[in-house]
């Protein structure tokens, strides 16, 4: 392929392609906030609606609270009848008329007081019942009432409405499938239970909810679905999908399906009816304390051609201007900038193999303009930043040996003082078989530690270790106890030597200071994935709060402002906790170090933590 041919193909992958991804981007972005704007426009409406619906159940349930508070109100409506049914003869018996015409009217009266209302029927308990119906409806069997699992629940509610939403079920809701509200009729003087009461509305009012909120503005518009607990879809503000499984409209495959179940708002873009739609699900869960047995949900289901509106046309003219753009820009890259581009290519790769560290990198020297004096700047500019590296890297390495000596050298003599005055005292003791097996145990102490290496096997820290364990113990005759457990396949592995000990000479030096007891140290190591954790545990008056604080919250590692001890100790006890944090930080890096877990009365945890892979003098951090 042609040098030509070449800046072109890269001009569209790295201009045009970039452009039209840009582009697509934007418009998906803008698409998603549109649908989260939504959906948050969304819950707030569908909020409303369930305030209104709770409303309406409330008025409901007020005005069935007549029948129960009104005494022998429905008993009342018993004679109530059809005016096309009374005879001329009827009418002539002016008394028997007038009696009529009183009921009738107290018929209309109770029509009036709640319009939505179509049928009351009172299953008295000698057996009678008692209905007035305003449409033609069919009326329950009492048996066939009784032996409905609902019926339990009225009873126990004593009083309390019971609502049966449509397709709950249809022997309850009658022929029409109404709302159905079930309660106990209750004796107002002795609050005795009467009978059951049962009542069936139309609640026309939840058409006009739903018209107030735009869903019958367009059969494109959003519809509003009142779904009951196993997925019956109980009310459909189309009227169209009453009785059928809201699950089955969905696209089942789905893997992003609502889930009913939940109390949350949810709000997700799926096929609903095979149509891509909006759909939001909130939980009617106030509608319980009104009598609602199951939770009913309130489903919004919004086509999204309807939330796309005019972004289709957006995005042609997006199509349009950019075809032309790259016209123009294509006769511009003809003209101006094909070599450009090529020398700018070049620089542009250089520079991404000095990101990655090829400090080697160089761009060719070629023409005679501004792009050659652009090279050999960068040339010069790499080969300046790769020396200074240099000597970043060597100045970094001199710097950690000098620290690592003078810790080193600051932690010897700290240790040394403290087991001459160990022997010192036995000495003073006429204690000579210990003397003697106190200075073979330095020896070999002192062995280790001379030691040009920094880091040393396992091992040999812990033969160190038991060494100084056991001068200890001569000195500090039934103080402590001691015991250590590692790991055999940990021995070979390797650790900065002279750290185990200046640990376990914090639990005798402070731990077990003026304890009345026996001390015990035990010192485990087990791994932690790619880490090896060193534990050194004793049983001695352990550190305050306060003093621990300092160690987490400022780094203060020594124990002089750890256990808030004087100066005058500070040779003695104020190096060695400090020192092989300082040390494993500088030889292991951040991740490495001490961790202390204290409490006064129940002694002392420290972890020790290093890498498994560490070994060799010229390891680095």
């Amino acid at each position: 392929m042609s040098l030509s041919k070449r800046i072109f193909a890269a001009f569209i992958a790295f201009i045009i392609v970039p452009m039209f991804v840009l582009g697509s981007v934007s418009y998906l972005v803008f698409q998603h906030i549109n649908q989260d704007k939504y959906a948050e426009q969304t819950e707030m409406t569908l909020k409303a609606i369930g305030r209104n619906i709770n409303n309406m159940i409330r008025e409901a349930n007020a005005f069935s609270d007549f029948w129960v508070t009104t005494k022998d109100s429905v008993e009342s409506l018993q004679g109530a009848y059809d005016p096309s049914a009374v005879s001329e003869e009827a009418k002539k018996q002016n008394q028997e008329y007038e009696s009529l015409r009183e009921q009738e009217l107290l018929r209309r009266r109770v029509l009036l007081t709640s319009p939505d209302l179509k049928s009351v029927t009172l299953y008295r308990n000698d057996k009678r019942i008692i209905k007035v119906n305003y449409i033609p409806d069919t009326t329950i069997p009492l048996e066939e009432l009784e032996s409905n699992p609902v019926y339990e629940e009225v009873l126990r509610k004593n009083g309390a409405p019971v609502w049966i939403a449509p397709y709950e079920d249809s022997r309850l809701t009658g022929a029409n499938n109404l709302f159905t509200q079930i309660r106990v009729l209750l004796d107002v003087d002795t609050l005795k239970n009467k009978g059951i009461l049962v009542i069936r509305y139309q609640m026309r009012e939840l058409n006009r909810i739903f018209d107030f909120y735009g869903s019958n503005e367009s059969k494109l518009d959003r519809r509003y679905l009142i779904v009951g607990k196993n997925g019956t879809v109980l009310y459909d503000s189309l009227a169209s999908l009453e009785g059928a499984r809201f699950p089955d409209l969905t696209d089942t495959s789905s893997k992003q399906g609502l889930d009913l179940s939940t109390a949350e708002y949810q709000s997700k873009t799926l096929a609903f009816q095979g149509v891509k739609s909006l759909v939001s699900v909130a939980d009617l869960q106030d509608l319980k304390r009104l009598g609602i047995r199951d939770g009913w949900k309130l489903v919004s289901v919004t086509p999204w051609r309807y939330l796309s509106g005019d972004m289709e046309i957006v995005l042609r003219w997006m199509a349009a201007i950019m075809i032309a753009t790259l016209a123009c820009a294509v006769l511009f890259h003809r003209l101006f900038v094909r070599r450009t581009i090529s020398f700018i290519n070049r620089v542009v790769k250089a520079m991404r193999r000095v990101e990655r560290g090829d400090l080697t990198t160089q761009v060719p020297v070629m023409g005679n303009d501004e792009t050659t004096s652009l090279s050999k700047g960068f040339n010069r500019l790499v080969r300046r930043v790769s020396e200074l590296l240099e000597d970043v890297k060597q100045e970094q390495r001199r710097k950690r040996k000098a620290e690592m000596m003078l810790l080193q050298a600051q932690i010897k003599p700290h240790f040394l003082f403290n087991a001459l005055e160990s022997i010192n005292i036995l000495a003073i003791q006429n204690e000579g078989r210990k003397v003697s097996k106190m200075v073979r145990m330095l020896a070999k102490i002192l062995r280790i530690s001379i030691q040009q290496k920094e880091e040393i096997r396992v091992e040999q820290e812990l033969e160190h270790l038991h060494s100084y364990l056991e001068i200890q113990k001569y000195r500090f005759d039934d103080l402590f106890e001691y015991e250590i457990d590692v790991p055999l396949h940990l021995l070979g592995e390797h650790i900065l030597k002279l750290t185990l000990q200046p640990l376990v000479e914090n639990s005798i030096q402070h731990g077990f200071e003026g304890i009345g007891y026996m001390g015990r140290i035990r010192v485990t190591a087990r791994e932690e994935g790619g880490r090896i954790a060193f534990f050194v545990e004793d049983n001695g008056i352990g550190i305050p709060e306060e003093r621990l604080a300092l160690f987490a919250m400022r780094g203060e590692t020594s124990l002089e402002e750890i256990y808030g001890e004087s100066p005058e100790s500070g040779e003695r006890r104020g190096l060695g906790l400090g020192n092989v944090a300082d040390r494993l930080r500088i030889h292991y890096g951040p991740s490495c170090g001490l961790i202390l877990c204290s409490s006064p009365g129940f002694g002392t945890v420290i972890k020790c933590v290093i890498p498994k892979t560490a070994g060799g003098d010229t390891h680095e951090a």
